[in-house]
């Protein structure tokens, strides 16, 4: 399973004491956790400098300014705000992981993003495009410039149709291709997720989990989406399995190169899988930077807890790392 420090380009190990170590609540004695929490504050400053550097060279696949979201009132249940005045960018090529807690709004942008859920306020622009203020045919171009993988592949494919279909079916429709054109497209696609080519012909209920996130990833694909939202896309598998799919959705995005918002609650497959990370905690993005800058040196309170709670096999790591998590605290509830 991924851990924090598999992200890195060259497989370094972030420390999480060091990393609780660098928050202004600490108080550290010891030489040694000193002298990695420095180290830790150099290379979260360079990742700072290298990500503006790629800011300025890639246009913004994905914008999101001062975007409120309000689900309406139903029934008793009044309206609720779920996303409030949230601001976040993706470059082009680029995967921002969002993590949180579950109800802190991710799932909620990034329905959002791909225009199944309307907002309340603020301007999302996709490829340069605001959605909320384009027409109905625009918005139709558009979105076949964005692709989605959910969360629970067996509830997103049609029991009803063979996986090849399911696959070709956002070709068939966007006119993009049809007859052998469209069979061999679907047949590419297989190959490109893993799965055996007479695997086309095989119902939902036949596969597996992880066969089936498989073909909801290669149907996302299917238009070669300058936009990916991944929406947990591991959650409802496996442990045995989640590696292996998390491998091949990075080994895609590395390949075809789209923007990706990656959704997930685990700070380790959010370390694997993202260049820059936003953190949300009811509602409000909390803390954002590159994945160095967030790990390494986490500024927010919120932030701190989540890494504090990460469990470690080493009762003495562990033990100094309860030490800080207390200080954490206890700076937490004076405020």
């Amino acid at each position: 399973m991924p851990h924090i420090g598999a992200g890195g380009e060259d497989d370094s190990e972030i420390d999480i004491t060091a990393a609780l170590a660098t928050a202004d609540a600490v108080t550290v004695v010891d030489s040694d956790l000193a002298e990695l929490a420095a180290e830790n504050e150099r290379l979260a400053q360079q990742a700072v400098v290298e990500a503006d550097a790629y800011k300025a060279k890639h246009e913004a696949v994905l914008e999101l300014v001062d975007v409120s979201i309000e689900y309406p009132k139903r029934g008793r249940v009044p309206a609720f705000l779920a996303v409030e005045r949230v601001n976040l960018e993706i470059r082009a090529g680029e995967v921002l992981g969002l993590v949180g807690e579950s109800g802190s709004g991710k799932t909620t942008i990034g329905r959002a993003a791909v225009g199944l859920l309307p907002i309340k306020s603020g301007a999302l622009k996709v490829v340069g495009e605001d959605i909320t203020k384009s027409s109905t045919k625009e918005r139709k171009a558009l979105y076949r410039r964005i692709g989605i993988v959910f969360q629970d592949p067996a509830s997103s494919l049609n029991p009803r149709l063979p996986i090849g279909e399911s696959i070709g079916e956002p070709l068939y429709l966007a006119r993009e291709a049809k007859g052998k054109d469209l069979q061999k497209r679907i047949e590419d696609l297989l190959d490109s997720v893993q799965l055996p080519r007479n695997y086309r012909n095989r119902y939902p209920h036949e596969l597996s989990g992880g066969q089936k996130q498989r073909v909801g990833i290669a149907r996302a694909l299917a238009l070669r989406p300058e936009l990916l939202v991944a929406d947990e896309p591991t959650s409802a598998l496996d442990v045995s399995v989640q590696a292996t799919v998390l491998d091949l959705l990075k080994g895609l995005q590395s390949e075809f190169g789209f923007a990706c918002l990656f959704i997930s609650h685990d700070l380790g497959v959010i370390d694997l899988m993202s260049n820059r990370i936003a953190v949300m905690k009811h509602g409000l993005i909390v803390e954002q930077g590159p994945r160095d800058e967030i790990l390494r040196t986490p500024k927010d309170p919120y932030t701190q807890r989540l890494l504090a709670a990460i469990p470690y096999p080493d009762p003495d790591v562990q033990a100094g790392r309860r030490e800080l998590r207390l200080q954490i605290l206890a700076a937490g509830a004076d405020e």
